[in-house]
């Protein structure tokens, strides 16, 4: 399988179009990083994603593909790019046709990537993938583990590696654009307990939480620990959170919703002390943050796509024996997400909260690094 046939100077990696997966691949990028030390790494991205490695020291380009804006000429034009760059290898994250047919036309030497969609043929080296049931950061990490041992001789196994933990930094510039916004809703300084919640999923209702629940917890939060409650999400997502805010008995929660570019939001979420969420991008970022992050699931699969970060907790409904369906819309009657009390949800976040940052009351409010 080695190849070693010149020095790998130019490395292009396509990488993935939802946030939450891009922040799955920091470990495989921290990967490469660490195996080419002396390559110039480029990101191919979406502008979905790309303010993910504003501050990042992973690689030493981002090149913004924005093919699903401007269509077919937007393809042509970033192949030509790609191949007046003249790469040595790319590594496809993404596991679509169009990726491959990219790298190929962009005239990249060694080509690897999973074998899906019928694009072996493109590749120079078509993987397969690893059984069910298997974290997807391990499934990045095994690309550039087929790299190093193509390009390289040698290779780890992506479950031997300890740097499987996705790893973001908010930028300077991110942070002040988050103190910036929050300013305008007069909530300045550091002292008081700032708590987000995510109450939508941008490509699934059953990964939703029920509002009323959220409105639950978000009284909770605010009376037995007297945190300030701002609620996010996308712009597709803020009648949800209005939905919330309708049905919560306290006031003051703020709903940002539709409001933070993505770069504002890893802002927030960095100053925020806890995130509660469902199955979306912002818990992966919260969590990669270092930030404690409970994260609720129920139609999806946590033991493939769980946020990972050293404060990070999945919640779960027990006995249920039809989560993980991966469906989009309960056909029933959303057991696997209702049968998760907001209590039992509060209770967690006390407990976190309390292992973290030693908070557990009001009378505690002067707990500084919020």
């Amino acid at each position: 399988m080695q190849v070693k046939e010149t020095p790998i100077e130019r490395i292009l990696v396509r990488g993935t179009n939802w946030v939450g997966d891009a922040v799955m691949t920091t470990p495989a990028l921290g990967r490469l990083r660490s195996s080419f030390p002396g390559a110039r790494i480029t990101l191919l991205t979406t502008p979905r994603t790309a303010e993910l490695f504003e501050a990042s020291e992973l690689v030493d380009e981002v090149l913004i593909y924005r093919r699903h804006k401007e269509g077919w000429p937007a393809f042509l034009k970033m192949a030509r790019a790609l191949l007046e760059r003249q790469f040595d290898l790319a590594i496809l994250f993404q596991n679509a046709f169009e990726a491959a047919l990219l790298a190929w036309l962009g005239g990249a030497r060694l080509r690897i990537g999973y074998a899906a969609q019928g694009r072996s043929l493109l590749l120079t080296h078509a993987l397969k993938r690893s059984g069910p049931h298997r974290h997807q950061t391990h499934d990045y990490l095994d690309l550039v583990a087929a790299s190093e041992e193509i390009c390289l001789g040698t290779s780890v196994e992506s479950r031997e590696l300890k740097t499987s933990v996705p790893s973001l930094r908010a930028s300077a510039e991110q942070r002040a654009a988050a103190e910036a916004l929050l300013q305008r809703y007069q909530i300045a300084g550091t002292q008081q307990l700032l708590i987000a919640l995510n109450a939508g999923a941008t490509n699934s209702r059953a990964k939703c939480w029920p509002a009323a629940h959220f409105a639950a917890l978000a009284d909770e939060l605010i009376r037995k620990l007297g945190a300030q409650v701002i609620l996010l999400g996308a712009r597709t997502e803020r009648a949800i959170a209005e939905q919330v805010m309708a049905q919560m008995q306290e006031t003051g929660a703020i709903n940002l919703a539709g409001e933070t570019s993505l770069g504002q939001l890893i802002g927030l979420l960095d100053r925020c002390a806890l995130l509660v969420s469902n199955d979306t991008g912002p818990a992966h970022i919260a969590a990669a943050l270092g930030k404690p992050t409970l994260t609720i699931f129920g139609p999806t699969n946590e033991f493939e796509t769980a946020p990972r970060g050293p404060h990070a907790v999945v919640i779960r409904a027990e006995g249920v024996e039809c989560a993980r369906c991966m469906l989009r819309d309960c056909p029933i009657d959303h057991r696997c997400m209702r049968r998760i009390s907001s209590d039992e949800v509060a209770q967690r976040a006390r407990a976190v909260l309390a292992e973290v940052h030693d908070f557990s009351s009001k009378s505690e409010q002067t707990t500084p690094g919020y």
